[in-house]
Order: C-alpha cells, then sequence, then structure tokens
C-alpha cells in the first residue's frame, strides 16, 4: 500500500499519519470500514472538518472522511425536526433547509464543521436561551464498532442515544442525525467599541436580555467589541453594506491585513501590544441585517490555536477579573481577543453546559507563535471556578480531573465500553481523555 500522507487540523495544532484514508459515500461503505478496521486490528477515527484543535481525529489506523456521505434526508414542517447525514457541513444546511421554512436555532461564528463533528464535540454558539448543537439532537443513526446499525432516540435506546449525541466520535460513527429547527428568522446584527469596565459588568444582564450577544476583549487593553443580534421574522427587510465596503471590511480588513498585523507581531514580539491595541479599536462592523445563517457565521481565513472554559454564570465575573489580574501579573502580550459568549443549560451527559447556565471564555493564539504557555495560563487561571473544557478546543485535563467536572462521566464511559467493548475507536489520546 502507498504511504498516506500526513493530515493535519485546520489550525495545524494536531497532525498524524494514518495508516490509510477511506473515503465512503454510503452507509455500507461505512460498515465495510469498520470491517477492514475490526479484520486488520487498527483503530477507526472519523475525520470531520478539521476544526477541532485537539487530537480528537489522530489515528495512526484509518482515518474515515465523510464527505461523501451529506444530504438531507427529510424535513418535517410540522414539527421542525430535521434528519441530515452525518458528513454533511454546517454551511450547506441553510441552503438545504431554506425551501422548508426552517434553520438552524444557533450556530457558532465557524461553519465549516460538519454536523456529526459540530455535535460530537459540542460546538455552540451564543444565547443565553440557547443551547449547543448536541441538545438540539433528537435522535441518531449510528454505525457500531462491530457493524451493527442503531437507531437511538429518548424513546429508543436512552443511555445510548444519551451518551452519544456528545459522544467525542467514540459511541459510533454518526450515519444520520435528526435535529430540532425552528422557523426561518433574520438577525440583524449591531457592534459597537465599548468600555471593558462596563460592559464586562453588563455582560450578565444584557447576555440574558438580548437574542444572542458576545464580547471580544483584545487582553490588557480597556475596550471590547460588543456584538448583538436580535431576532427578525424571516421577511425582514435586508440590510448589508455596499458589496465593495463589505469585502473591505471582512477580506481586506478582517483577515489579508489582520494576518500581515498577527505575523508582524509574531516576527516581532513587540509589536503585539500595540497591534491588539490597534485591533480593539477597529474590530467593530457595520449593522447587517440578512438570513441568520449569513449573520452568524463569519470568514474566518487567519489560523490561530484555541483553549475554551465553560464557566457557572454565577463565577464569571470574578473568573474574569482574576484572568485580567493575571495578564497584567504576568505581562501578556497577545494581539487575538478573548472571546465571550453564554448559552442556556441542558441535559447532555458530557456538555460543557450540564445543568448549568454557562459564560464561555475563550482564548486564542495566532498560530505562528507558541500557544501551550499562554494558554496553559488561561487553564489554570480558570481550574478553581469549575471551569469545565471545550472538547474541540485546547487544554491538558486527563480522566481524573474530567470526572470531577462532569457528573454523569462514569456513566458515559460505561456506554461507551459496552458499544465498543474492544476500543476499535479508541486511540491513545481518548484513553488519556476517558480512562
Amino acid at each position: 500500500m502507498t504511504r498516506q500522507a500526513p493530515l493535519a487540523t485546520w489550525s495545524g495544532s494536531a497532525r498524524w499519519t494514518p495508516h490509510q484514508v477511506l473515503r465512503p459515500t454510503s452507509e455500507g461503505g461505512v460498515l465495510d470500514a469498520l470491517r477492514i478496521a475490526r479484520k486488520r486490528g487498527l483503530s477507526l477515527r472519523v475525520l470531520g472538518g478539521g476544526h477541532s484543535f485537539t487530537a480528537l481525529a489522530a489515528t495512526d489506523g484509518i482515518t474515515l472522511d465523510l464527505d461523501g456521505l451529506q444530504g438531507l434526508v427529510a424535513a418535517d414542517l410540522s414539527t421542525g425536526l430535521v434528519t441530515l447525514r452525518g458528513g454533511t457541513r454546517l454551511w450547506a444546511i441553510a441552503g438545504l433547509l431554506a425551501p422548508y421554512g426552517l434553520a438552524l436555532a444557533v450556530m457558532g461564528d465557524i461553519d465549516r464543521q460538519s454536523i456529526a463533528g459540530a455535535i460530537q464535540t459540542g460546538t455552540h454558539g451564543t444565547g443565553g436561551r440557547s443551547t449547543g448543537f448536541a441538545a438540539m439532537v433528537r435522535g441518531l443513526r449510528l454505525a457500531l464498532a462491530d457493524g451493527s446499525v442503531v437507531d437511538c432516540s429518548p424513546q429508543q435506546d436512552r443511555d445510548l442515544f444519551e451518551a452519544a449525541r456528545l459522544g467525542l466520535g467514540t459511541i459510533g460513527i454518526v450515519l444520520e442525525v435528526t435535529l430540532q429547527c425552528v422557523p426561518a428568522f433574520r438577525l440583524e446584527l449591531t457592534e459597537s467599541t465599548e468600555d471593558l469596565a462596563q460592559t464586562s459588568a453588563a455582560f450578565l444582564a444584557d447576555s440574558a436580555i438580548a437574542d444572542h450577544h458576545e464580547l471580544f476583549w483584545f487582553p490588557r487593553t480597556p475596550r471590547t467589541t460588543v456584538r448583538t443580534m436580535r431576532r427578525l421574522p424571516a421577511d425582514a427587510p435586508r440590510h448589508r453594506p455596499a458589496r465593495a465596503a463589505e469585502l473591505l471590511q471582512q477580506e481586506v480588513l478582517g483577515n489579508g491585513a489582520w494576518e500581515l498585523l498577527c505575523r508582524s507581531a509574531a516576527a516581532l514580539p513587540l509589536l503585539r501590544r500595540p497591534a491588539a491595541s490597534l485591533a480593539s479599536r477597529v474590530f467593530a462592523g457595520p449593522r447587517v441585517v440578512d438570513d441568520s445563517a449569513r449573520v452568524f457565521t463569519a470568514p474566518r481565513r487567519v489560523r490561530f490555536r484555541e483553549s475554551e472554559w465553560a464557566l457557572p454564570v454565577s463565577r464569571f465575573e470574578e473568573a474574569f477579573a482574576a484572568l485580567r489580574r493575571r495578564f497584567e501579573e504576568e505581562d501578556v502580550r497577545v494581539t487575538f481577543p478573548l472571546e465571550i459568549r453564554r448559552a442556556a443549560a441542558d441535559d447532555v451527559w458530557l456538555s460543557t453546559a450540564y445543568e448549568r447556565d454557562t459564560v464561555y471564555l475563550a482564548a486564542h493564539r495566532y498560530h505562528r507563535e507558541e500557544a501551550g504557555p499562554f494558554l496553559l495560563l488561561v487553564q489554570r487561571t480558570l481550574a478553581p471556578f469549575a471551569a469545565r473544557p471545550h472538547w474541540g478546543k485546547l487544554h491538558w485535563l486527563g480522566a481524573r480531573e474530567l470526572r470531577a467536572l462532569y457528573p454523569r462521566f462514569d456513566d458515559f464511559r460505561a456506554v461507551r465500553t459496552a458499544a465498543d467493548p474492544v476500543g476499535l475507536l479508541m486511540t491513545p489520546y481518548l484513553h488519556h481523555l476517558l480512562g
């Protein structure tokens, strides 16, 4: 067999060389891949959009690429339930749902992921009344490690469903996912540059009122960029800047100039603080009204590495204050902003928002700079506040620490072991996470 070329995640933070890459285009093709893995004694991991920063997909066994398993299976207008094939990319879903007058209830700001990858890693957006993708799941069709295909839901094989809707790809391969969608809507986005002290103090109150609300703070600057999105009817008039102005804002400034600024600061560290100060003044964009998927998401071409931590709402203010103090004490100099978002509590076993209203603090580092020390500083500063790590983003916790953070951790492990007793879908990294 010809040696496989190395693979990498979008950010380059995880790299691996699999024994083989398989690209099935049908359910039968997925079962064939599982059969090959069992016969050869190889691990098998699914690669979605490659947007996780951790080594969740990395294996020296078989990498399964589900790009050939995309599309809409069914849509029920009366219930809003929509079934999609597991490899369907988030950016394609709006077009698939448009003929039915439906939409995803919330999205993050990146839409390159597959829907299976998004639910398996706990992807979320922002909104005090919104949950992450996994909590929208109402049913799954899975290919298990032994080659069987099962359908599960709250009414059918409940424990398997509860574990598999955020299963890190360790319970089974997601062939199809049924999501609770909502009637299509538009969003009005407004952005402004505001005083840090005022916006951070008001964040909990503002995010409880607004449909979708978030802050971007460039560390050690006195300003935040405030982004607020208000839901409007699907027929609300669109409002976008002129095409030339939008290209200037999103591509020339938001990607091209930003890449140049970050690259210069990486080469000359003395530029990091001035670069962050400059960016904090110009990060806000113009008012936009458009279909929800076009407002939730934005082009992100400047690569970075990220760590994100989920905090109980009640601990946010003291945790954020501790982080600001630590940045001053350690003379932190980074160009990328800290992102602050909010989500509602849910009941997904491994969800970062399991049984608690949650504020997310996400730290980023330009991919050409060494990310580890800064992101580890963030982790250690937030640890006393019961911070749970985003599964798809960089962290340095193992099974012992994670068990203390997730009340249903051992229930998940029991279901995983029953579903895949030989560990076909496991890797050393996953054993580190799950024990």
